[in-house]
């Protein structure tokens, strides 16, 4: 499917809920409402993030050469750890300050709305970018020669066929990737901070140096595929 249209609504999607995000009342002004609202703009990121990172990688490597798209891919996933290790500054960053001038407790009353309210910029300086992108070279030669599917949703989960593929790689593929990501970069911050009591600087801290000595892998993992093949990477990660 064409990725650049789709795209930018991506992106604005999930712009749009984490800066919406900032703008949240608390439990004590609206009950229930304020954490229901919170799981649903969770959820938007998450639609969001699913088609975007997808897409994404799609897009570098219809324009890698086919010899070396695990390592230009693998960039794609640096992406997201750089990310987590960005926002674990800037959290640190805004609690400091907020902390230094208004006190310990204005960050958990309402310092961290900051930056969330400034991702703003952020989704405007993206779609800028996004609106620079073209179609890659193998979608617009494909669309050129009438390849392209008429009907993407009804193929991939009517036809037997397809849908099987989906699911294994679904069930087979990407939720074991998932647990390894998520418990490692994500449950890892808040189990050193609701169990084990970590105060919160501390943990981000922690999180961050475990993140700058592992991102370089996956660029070397990622190039290695490339001569050893997708599945024995992935499997011996999983």
């Amino acid at each position: 499917a064409a990725l650049v249209g789709p795209a930018r609504a991506k992106l604005i999607l999930m712009g749009g809920a984490t800066f919406a995000i900032g703008l949240l009342p608390s439990y004590e002004q609206a009950g229930l409402i304020a954490p229901a609202l919170l799981v649903l703009m969770r959820i938007l990121q998450g639609f969001a993030l699913g088609g975007e990172y997808g897409g994404a990688a799609i897009y570098v490597a219809e324009h890698a050469p086919a010899n070396a798209r695990g390592r230009a891919t693998s960039w794609v996933q640096t992406s997201a750890a750089f990310g987590l290790f960005g926002a674990l500054l800037v959290i640190l960053a805004t609690r400091l300050v907020v902390g230094r001038y208004f006190g310990p407790e204005a960050f958990d009353a309402w310092g961290w709305r900051i930056p969330f309210l400034f991702s703003a910029g952020l989704l405007a300086i993206s779609v800028f970018m996004r609106l620079k992108l073209t179609e890659s070279p193998a979608f617009a030669k494909m669309k050129a020669e009438g390849k392209t599917s008429k009907a993407p949703l009804s193929e991939s989960f009517g036809q037997w066929k397809n849908l099987k593929i989906v699911i294994l790689a679904l069930i087979g593929l990407t939720a074991g990737q998932a647990v390894v990501w998520y418990s490692g970069q994500f449950y890892a911050l808040f189990f050193l901070t609701q169990a084990l009591k970590v105060d919160g600087a501390t943990a981000n801290i922690m999180v961050a140096i475990s993140l700058i000595i592992g991102t370089p892998f996956f660029i070397v993992f990622g190039a290695w595929s490339d001569k050893i093949g997708r599945k024995p990477i992935i499997m011996a990660g999983c």
